[in-house]
């Protein structure tokens, strides 16, 4: 494993590597910063742009646009108390008191620090663990893939929205719309509706652009700002020039003074993040009540409390790294960004799951190593473009709209120069819009067409093993095992669903 990793160390070093590194980090925190665009919606809108470049370069910058995208949420969160992602919510509790306090740059130094902190424990840590992990994932066969890959989809579709039940729907949607295709034993074709351009398979990039950015944009269209008018923004018009450099300086210095919180929120959020669909929200608020409950002045939270900030965010970006695991050795998305970042694997060719490290290890290296070093850079980018980057907020969405719908179009249909795919993307940004109001979350449905093949196939394999007999998933102690977790998954969702039933009707 020292071998790849070196090797991958030789990849990321390479110029264009390099350049894409630094370029996505920026692209990441410009599109970061905006309130609801999350991470997922910035790798949606560089998917796109990535089919022209190398494998390498592509994922590299999709990985350094996943990390700063992800911790750019928490400028506006502090500045505004409008959080940029779901995750920066835990920022705002403490950060935007600090704000009021007058203290704006203290807080986003604060951030900065701990989220690069967060970042490299946790990218050090996965680099570590990802070789051993990934041998252990080479004793799964087809029938262990096949449960494994349920499993995932299963407690994704539950635990991503409030409603279990809607996450299983927008999950078996997703996995029908997947069945759209020729079937792989037949060759008849399923859901085509007669037309050639589904005859292979539904193609990932325009119905992700679909799903996310044209969504995104149908919703903000009708409104007169990205933000509530009622919302002050002085604290925009007060940042900038050296005072914010000088405050940003005081606030990563005093973050180190919490070095413990921070390693024990980056170890918090790197042992949620690995299991698939846990999301950043949940561990950031687990982190800041951990923060919380060992603190000596605990009623400090949410008053300003610089453990708070430091707590949720160094959580923030361990997730991050975290949730590649289960994308790499097992080809199951460890969240919706990290579905993206899968789904940009299979574009450039690239087979994700047990095998990964066999057949391209200095890759998978390289775009962890890149993870790494993007966590690195939040330091100075963070600090030197968070106030400019922070007055996007204030751009009209009569501008922003047209803008983004026209990288949308242009990334839709270039991959396969077809005006079919802008419609089809228009088609799952209805959709989208339709699942939003409807309180259906999204990122089920991307999964559950992402693996959808993977399971088909998987099956379909298994049961040719042992000549049609379903008796094959049951052989193994591994599948046994397997078999007993998703059914107290099940169980779990089912006596959730019935509490937040009763919960709502005593509401009601």
């Amino acid at each position: 494993m020292l071998e790849l990793l070196l090797e991958g160390v030789a990849v990321l070093l390479q110029p264009e590597p390099l350049l894409y590194l630094g370029l996505g980090v920026v692209v990441g925190f410009a599109v970061g910063v905006l309130p609801g665009f999350e991470s997922g919606n910035a790798a949606a809108l560089a998917l796109p742009l990535s089919m022209g470049l190398a494998p390498e370069s592509a994922l590299i910058f999709m990985a350094s646009i996943y990390v700063s995208s992800q911790f750019a949420g928490a400028v506006p969160a502090i500045l505004l108390n409008v959080p940029g992602t779901p995750g920066a919510a835990a920022t705002a509790m403490d950060g935007y008191p600090m704000t009021q306090q007058g203290r704006a740059g203290e807080a986003i130094g604060i951030a900065r620090m701990s989220s690069a902190v967060g970042g490299m424990i946790g990218c050090a840590m996965v680099i570590a663990v990802i070789g051993p992990l990934a041998t252990l994932a080479l004793r799964f066969q087809s029938p262990e893939v096949f449960l494994v890959t349920m499993i995932g989809l299963t407690v994704i579709g539950t635990v991503v929205g409030d409603a279990p039940r809607k996450g299983i729907l927008a999950a078996l949607l997703g996995l029908l719309i997947a069945s759209m295709a020729a079937s792989p034993q037949t060759a008849e074709p399923r859901l085509t509706f007669g037309f050639l351009e589904l005859y292979d398979e539904i193609p990932f990039i325009p119905v992700i652009i679909g799903l996310f950015a044209f969504t995104e944009m149908f919703l903000l269209a009708g409104r007169r700002s990205i933000i509530d008018p009622a919302t002050d923004v002085g604290a925009l018009r007060s940042l900038g020039g050296v005072g914010i450099l000088r405050d940003a300086l005081i606030g990563m210095k005093r973050s180190l003074k919490h070095p413990l919180v921070m390693v024990r929120s980056s170890l918090i959020g790197l042992g949620i993040g690995i299991i698939p669909g846990m999301g950043v929200t949940i561990s950031n608020f687990v982190a800041w009540g951990d923060a919380k409950r060992r603190s000596r002045e605990p009623d400090r939270f949410g008053k300003g409390a610089e453990e708070g900030i430091i707590a949720s965010e160094s959580c923030d970006n361990a997730v991050t790294s975290a949730t590649m695991v289960p994308t790499l050795t097992l080809g199951i998305p460890g969240g919706g960004t990290a579905a993206i970042m899968l789904a940009a694997l299979y574009l450039h060719g690239i087979q994700p799951g047990p095998r990964l490290m066999q057949t391209h290890g200095p890759e998978a290296y390289a775009v962890l190593l890149a993870m790494f070093v993007a966590s690195l850079l939040i330091l100075p980018v963070g600090t030197l473009l968070a106030a400019p980057m922070a007055q996007v907020i204030r751009v009209p969405p009569r501008f922003l709209v047209p803008a983004v719908l026209t990288i949308a179009v242009i990334g839709s249909y270039a991959m396969r120069t077809s005006m079919f795919d802008v419609g089809l993307a228009l088609v799952f940004g209805v959709l989208g819009v339709a699942m939003r109001l409807a309180g259906y979350p999204v990122i089920p449905l991307v999964l559950g067409l992402i693996l959808g093949p993977i399971i088909e196939r998987n099956f379909l394999r298994s049961l040719a093993l042992e000549h049609g007999n379903p008796l094959v998933f049951f052989r193994s102690g591994t599948s046994l095992v397997l078999w007993a977790l998703l059914a107290l998954i099940v169980l779990l969702t089912v006596r959730r669903s019935r509490s937040l039933g009763r919960n709502s009707g005593h509401s009601a």
